[in-house]
């Protein structure tokens, strides 16, 4: 069973490639991540903040598309890093997970 810091960076994994210098999808805020995986949003920050102190995501302030708050506001986006995508890979490949 995977760890909820491994759900949130398979999802975010799922979502490379998407989006661009102005807007990412919703899936990359931490609603959209709470949606994806199942988890409270607050339980979604405390997560993220671990994965960005351990050097996995970081964020970006863009528009998130297809938001059903529907807000013209900047949201925290997240993204993986080099570092993000190959644990991602480990942990795909060889189980091998965040420590």
């Amino acid at each position: 069973m995977a760890t909820r810091q491994e759900q949130i960076l398979i999802h975010l994994y799922g979502q490379m490639g998407l989006g661009n210098s102005y807007e990412m999808p919703y899936e990359t805020t931490q609603d959209g991540i709470a949606d994806a995986i199942g988890i409270s949003r607050g339980q979604v920050s405390i997560e993220i903040k671990k994965l960005e102190e351990k050097g996995f995501v970081y964020h970006l302030q863009r528009h998130a598309s297809d938001s059903p708050k529907r807000t013209r506001a900047h949201r925290m986006c997240y993204r993986l890093n080099a570092l993000g995508v190959l644990t991602v890979k480990n942990i795909l490949t060889c189980g091998e997970g965040v420590a």
